[in-house]
């Protein structure tokens, strides 16, 4: 598949949030459905499981202000969660009228798993890293992180961190190491058709744990996967920057 089929068929991006402070991953969606002139979808997902939670008797919440506990009652959390769907509507919308892209919005309540499930016909998903803020990268530094197993879903998810990435930036290809040897000219032949810098990481395999060991010890500002968003991003929900899976 060559770069440029890869990127148009690229049309459809799905954001995945809980949280109303994730506005660096609402930047970094809105910038990806820009340059490749897609639509942007955000779903807010309430969890079903707290929802059950709050109508067992023994809830408690923990007042941040009073360290009291007080009863978790099931009318006051889904005026909670309410609030904070409009907080990432309100954000969403804004990223996307800032870089002119077509948005949705939509509730579902339920596991962040169904969601990811019932994606199948989206071309990327990304996921946020809740209580999300803007962090200054240290200097050094390869902010975007792309997992490279040489499948068309890897090239894909190569080809979009080559969009996502900065000009003076390189790009950190985590290869794994039974295959590096073989991964790397295809990838570097990729990035330089594109033109952009590669860095290569070479790791034991590329298993979420490792990806996010990885991201971590790299300060990355986004991981760029390839494959099933409804199989991996429930194993990368702890990642330490949002995660895009490319399908």
């Amino acid at each position: 598949m060559s770069t440029e089929d890869t990127r148009r068929a690229v049309r459809h991006i799905l954001l995945a949030l809980d949280s109303a402070q994730d506005a660096t991953t609402l930047e970094l969606a809105a910038q990806l459905a820009a340059l490749v002139q897609g639509t942007l979808q955000g779903v807010f997902v309430e969890s079903s499981d707290l929802l059950r939670l709050a109508q067992l008797p023994f809830a408690r919440e923990i007042s941040i202000t009073s360290a009291t506990p007080r009863r978790l009652e099931t009318a006051q959390l889904e005026r909670d969660l309410r609030a904070q769907a409009e907080q990432v509507r309100r954000l969403l919308e804004n990223h996307a009228v800032r870089h002119s892209v077509q948005w949705t919005f939509r509730i579902e309540r339920g596991a962040l798993t169904a969601t990811l499930a019932a994606s199948s016909a989206t071309d990327i998903v990304m996921l946020g890293r809740p209580g999300d803020s803007p962090r200054r990268q240290p200097a050094g530094t390869t902010p975007v992180l792309a997992a490279f197993d040489g499948s068309e879903a890897a090239h894909r998810a190569l080809d979009t961190a080559a969009d996502m990435a900065d000009e003076g930036d390189g790009i950190l290809i985590l290869l794994p190491a039974a295959q590096a040897q073989e991964l790397r000219p295809a990838a570097a032949a990729l990035l330089a058709a594109r033109k952009r810098r590669a860095h290569y990481l070479v790791l034991p395999d590329l298993s979420p744990a490792q990806l996010l060991d990885a991201g971590r010890r790299h300060h990355c500002r986004l991981l760029v996967v390839g494959g099933n968003p409804a199989a991996l991003l429930p194993q990368l929900q702890q990642s330490s920057c949002p995660v895009a899976v490319v399908q």
